[in-house]
């Protein structure tokens, strides 16, 4: 053990190949192909050599997903973590990084592809570098703790062409996912003037106030590296491990952590890209009796946010609502009383019926405990029932990639150089729509977005936050 100092191709070049004559230029070498070492024998020629940063979270699900790739490096701010002690076993021969900055120039010869699995304040830092060594990259989403940084990040991605990228959307493209995109596209609801999405997250404490109590970080582990580009606050249980979502100086709070979850269902399709005005409402917590208690730094426990848009070529005007904490939409009046509102799902409002959709796509009530429901559609409920009866769902016209093959749909792609289906590009894009609502509940204001000049044009003190400086000696 080292320590530190469906839509998969079947003929896939090989990694080395491909890294050779997409990003080099060089000569190929001679490569064995797979089917002459033997059926399911994958050749180490063909074997996509990963790193990963954050391995005791999330991370330790991605790796699980490249399981059959080969694993040279981990970096992680707390070894004695339960999850990240497991992560390392699977990966014995993985050299070990606390400084994901040591590990970037000690093994940048040793890797193809890059996955980010740390928390949101870090990850453009990682990004950027990632991007200027070639490296293809796997990043959790969202994609930028700031809008600003969603715009840099995206526009260094455009200076790399060849580099394959993937959003941590691990629904994005299955078939119930995208019978319910082909439902929308197809024209039955007319055009969409209403979309109501709602989760049944946050999973994590919120409304929370600064912890004042002295706490002793993890033995060896380096707070100050975990702060990072962050205002510097000492340690506590609060943040790490695994709640430090909620907290604005490090994570998004749940619409930027759950938003690009189904984003991707309507997100193009809708041109969603820019909204003109954004404003949201958090629940409000009390010590005691009539005593309010302000949570500035946390997100509340039940928030909603609204984006309205303007026009967008030939769609009309739409409102995008947000709910989160247990709050749902008013229940559609053309839902039969003996369907319950879903947990968690979409409704799309058009003007000539409504769409109710699961929260990750497909027909809320085909469960695993009702996978036999007959009434309405593989992608979702068409409303009133009656009124769709005899309607005919379009054809399969959009790619597929079922969620078991989200991961391998990426490594496969680092090798073959196809597009992935929620490639980063699209993640900025989302992440920024998602970050407004973030920053509307953070202040608490209506905001007026103008999204070519990149500016919240009435309000300065809210603007600051959409490009904040980085702590000293952590700028990029």
């Amino acid at each position: 053990m080292k320590s530190e100092n469906s839509i998969l191709s079947t003929n896939s070049i090989s990694r080395r190949r491909f890294i050779t004559t997409g990003l080099t230029g060089l000569a190929v070498p001679f490569i064995v192909p797979r089917h002459v070492l033997g059926q399911g024998y994958q050749a180490p020629s063909d074997t996509l050599t990963i790193a990963c940063v954050g391995v005791g979270g999330m991370g330790r699900n991605y790796l699980q997903g490249c399981e059959n790739e080969k694993i040279v490096a981990l970096c992680d701010l707390d070894f004695n973590f339960v999850n990240s002690r497991g992560v390392f076993d699977k990966s014995p021969t993985a050299t070990r990084y606390r400084d994901y900055r040591k590990m970037l120039e000690q093994e940048a010869k040793n890797f193809d592809a890059l996955i980010i699995a740390v928390p949101d304040h870090q990850h453009t830092h990682l990004l950027l570098p990632a991007m200027q060594l070639g490296k293809h990259i796997y990043c959790a989403k969202p994609i930028t703790h700031t809008v600003g940084e969603a715009r840099r990040v995206k526009a260094e991605l455009l200076k790399h062409p060849n580099l394959i990228t993937k959003a941590s959307v691990q629904d994005s493209a299955t078939t119930i996912a995208r019978a319910t995109t082909e439902i929308l596209t197809s024209g039955v609801l007319g055009d969409i003037r209403e979309v109501h999405v709602w989760s049944d997250h946050p999973i994590y404490p919120c409304s929370l106030v600064r912890p004042v109590e002295p706490a002793t970080p993890p033995d060896g582990m380096d707070w100050d590296m975990w702060i990072g580009p962050a205002p510097f606050r000492p340690f506590h249980p609060a943040y790490h491990p695994e709640n430090w979502r909620p907290w604005w100086d490090f994570g998004s709070g749940t619409v930027a952590d759950m938003a690009c979850h189904n984003f991707h269902l309507h997100f193009k399709e809708l041109k969603l890209e820019a909204p003109h005005t954004v404003y949201a409402d958090g629940s409000t917590q009390y010590e005691g009796f009539l005593k309010r208690l302000p949570t500035p730094e946390c997100q509340s426990s039940a928030n909603t946010v609204t984006w309205e848009y303007a026009s967008r070529g030939q769609l009309p005007p739409m409102k995008m609502y947000w709910y989160d904490g247990g709050i749902k939409p008013l229940r559609p009046a053309e839902l039969s009383y003996d369907l319950n509102m879903p947990s968690a799902g979409i409704l799309f409002v058009g003007e000539k019926g409504k769409l109710l959709s699961g929260y990750y796509g497909g027909n809320p009530y085909r469960t695993r405990r009702d996978p036999d429901f007959a009434r309405g559609f593989e992608g979702g409920m068409l409303l009133p029932e009656d009124r769709f009866n005899s309607f005919t769902p379009p054809p399969q016209t959009l790619v597929r990639c079922e969620k078991i093959d989200h991961y391998k749909e990426w490594t496969e792609a680092c090798k073959n150089g196809k597009k992935t289906v929620v490639p980063v590009e699209l993640g900025c894009e989302m992440t920024e729509v998602a970050l407004l609502g973030s920053l509307a509940l953070r202040t608490g204001k209506l905001l007026k977005w103008d999204s070519l000049n990149m500016r919240i044009t009435n309000d300065e003190d809210a603007h600051q936050f959409v490009n904040p400086p980085y702590r000293k000696g952590w700028e990029i």
